[in-house]
């Protein structure tokens, strides 16, 4: 099969369910059309196809006898001629390396599997037990790093829908009983990070993958539908069963733990730490197998392509995979030289050539939200400063009616197709990642545009952008650098070295090579009224003195670019805990998580593969590393 044209992100993210499955689970007929257009999809291997292969299986294994003839051959023929991994037979476009599609890609291949073990797939020319065979070690691997280290697209109100989806169907429908006790697991971990990050119901965390419409407005979060269906904090009209959550919406398998319901729906202030994936630097120590499907897709789960951690095994498995015409990775033929791979030269060449696409992998983030009634606050800590960006969300605040408030370095795209022409752009990514610290309801910046140049960069633009809906806010008090706003009884000051140019009602433009700043969110209840805030935070003094940030505000805090950051003289260490709050404490690589609110306990541990929820006096929190 020859490469397809790539569709564009606005149809592949569209339409991955069709809508009649709601009535199939009413025990209704269908007009089968939405459903012959996704198996259409699925056979001309755009990409994404995974993302409707996964409802499809679900159709043929829940509803089969609603569905007609003619479409149950359609999805057989589907499934039995799909293409389930990169090192089968075929060319083709699709992704199937970063973390949600290794799962999805995964799932799919081993329900398909399951549901005809004699019939030979005319793909691979693989029996079904053999696909379910290879699916079930790429899943159980899948499954325990993520238990360890997280989410690699940590925090995603975009991705963790199409993390939900698979792993519900597995729930629902493998036939293995360790496979869907560790699903449930580590879906217990996902509707965790849904919770300690939810704010008036949305999910509103910094995060590894994030889009325009989505760091803009939490009511354009792909999670909302999970969000309301799971927490019941959030209110709406008819669920969409033409997304994938539809998966979860039907799910019979698996009940969201009180622990975790009772977390998020948690009223007061509390401090929230995590940490999530893997940094470059970690990856050969912690995962020391070399094998193209342990190592290797890790790191492409991290989209670690052309670093120099990564480089040598990628044109490993690109030539051993024949990727040549993968819409994704063709340009990696120019450097596909037997001479710079025979002699080691591929680190020092990308060492070199400094491209631009390293900003493209998901490393570690050590995040810290602030929570209250009034506010929340989110950043990943000295996230790679003075590195190239791609659609890593370092920061957010968020205020009453869903406003946002976030701040970008302006990025290009590094290539002009359809397929990855949409990050890092104006508003998704940074071009160059700040450096952010983050001390409860205070977040220092710092933006450094002078790194050296990048291959595959684009113009570099000398601008720092923060997005704030203006005319969403009661009340703007503004000087020449900083300006207070008043959201009801929630308060954001953004207090800057720089001048700046208000745009388009909704954005604060600030030039220089090297910028600060200072964020800072507080409420009646702690600050008293809207006027005393701003006279506060007026009279305050932020200093930016070479590259390092200086605040005085109540405490003293020290921000010294791609190095330290400290409040009254104390050292604050970016480096966390997996998890480090309220509800739930537990060290990098835990054996077992402990998770607990208001009476309910939810204790987790993979290896043994124990699940097991518990009633506890009323009013505590139970949360034991």
């Amino acid at each position: 099969m020859a490469v397809q044209r790539d569709v564009g992100m606005l149809v592949k993210m569209n339409f991955k369910c069709f809508p009649g499955i709601e009535q199939l689970e009413k025990g209704q007929a269908i007009d089968e059309t939405e459903l012959f257009s996704l198996v259409d999809f699925v056979n001309a291997r755009h990409d994404c196809a995974d993302f409707r292969l996964i409802c499809l299986i679900k159709a043929l294994m829940a509803y089969r006898p609603l569905l007609s003839p003619q479409a149950v051959r359609a999805i057989e023929g589907a499934v039995l001629g799909f293409k389930y991994w990169m090192d089968e037979p075929g060319e083709d476009g699709m992704c199937y390396w970063s973390e949600n599609h290794q799962l999805l890609f995964a799932s799919c291949e081993y329900l398909a599997g399951q549901a005809y073990p004699e019939r030979a797939f005319s793909n691979s020319g693989l029996s079904g037990t053999e696909h379910r065979q290879k699916a079930r070690a790429k899943l159980l691997r899948w499954l325990r790093y993520k238990f360890l280290y997280g989410f690699i697209e940590w925090h995603s109100n975009t991705y963790y829908e199409e993390d939900i989806a698979p792993l519900c169907a597995l729930i629902d429908h493998a036939d293995d009983e360790e496979l869907c006790d560790k699903a449930a697991i580590v879906l217990d971990l996902l509707f965790l990070d849904l919770a300690l990050h939810s704010f008036e119901g949305y999910f509103v965390a910094a995060s590894g993958r994030c889009y325009e419409a989505q760091k803009k407005d939490g009511a354009a979060a792909d999670v909302n539908d999970i969000l309301r269906h799971a927490f019941g904090v959030l209110k709406g009209g008819a669920y969409d069963y033409g997304r994938i959550s539809a998966l979860f919406l039907l799910c019979k398998n698996y009940r969201v733990p009180e622990a975790i319901k009772a977390i998020a729906r948690a009223r007061g202030s509390f401090l929230i730490k995590d940490s999530q994936g893997l940094d470059l630097d970690e990856v050969r120590r912690e995962i020391p197998n070399d094998d193209f499907d342990d190592r290797g897709m890790f790191l492409w789960a991290m989209e670690a392509f052309t670093n120099p951690e990564s480089i040598a095994m990628t044109m490993d498995i690109f030539n051993a995979w024949k990727l040549e015409s993968n819409t994704f990775l063709r340009d990696l033929k120019m450097i596909n030289l037997p001479v710079l791979r025979r002699l080691g030269l591929l680190p020092a060449l990308v060492r070199i050539l400094n491209p631009a696409t390293r900003g493209v992998a998901i490393e570690r983030a050590n995040t810290q939200s602030y929570r209250c009634d009034e506010y929340f606050l989110s950043s990943a800590q000295a996230y790679h400063p003075g590195c190239f960006g791609d659609q890593q969300h370092i920061w957010q605040a968020t205020l009453p009616g869903r406003i946002n408030v976030f701040s970008t370095h302006p990025g290009s795209p590094m290539f002009d197709d359809d397929a990855r022409n949409f990050s890092p752009s104006y508003w998704v990514g940074n071009g160059i990642n700040p450096h952010a610290a983050q001390e409860r309801n205070v977040l220092l910046l710092i933006y450094d545009l002078r790194p050296r140049k990048g291959f595959l960069e684009r113009k570099r633009q000398k601008i720092v952008h923060f997005y704030l809906p203006l005319e969403r806010f009661d009340e703007l008090i503004r000087s020449e650098r900083s300006i207070m706003c008043r959201a009801g009884e929630s308060y954001l000051a953004i207090v800057a070295s720089a001048r700046y140019e208000e745009k388009n009602g909704d954005e604060l433009l600030f030039t220089g090579p090297v910028t600060g700043y200072a964020v800072v969110l507080g409420c009646a209840r702690e600050d008293g009224s809207f006027e005393a805030f701003s006279r506060r935070l007026m009279a305050s003094r932020l200093s930016l003195q070479g590259r390092s940030l200086f605040l005085n505000c109540g405490k003293n805090y020290r921000l010294d670019y791609r190095r330290r950051f400290s409040v009254d003289g104390q050292d604050r260490s970016p480096d966390y805990a997996r998890l480090d709050t309220p509800f739930a404490r537990a060290d990098r690589k835990p054996r077992e998580i402990r998770i607990g609110h208001d009476g309910a306990e939810l204790l987790l541990n993979f290896d043994e593969r124990l699940r097991h929820e518990r009633r506890v006096g009323e009013g505590e929190s139970h949360a034991k590393r």
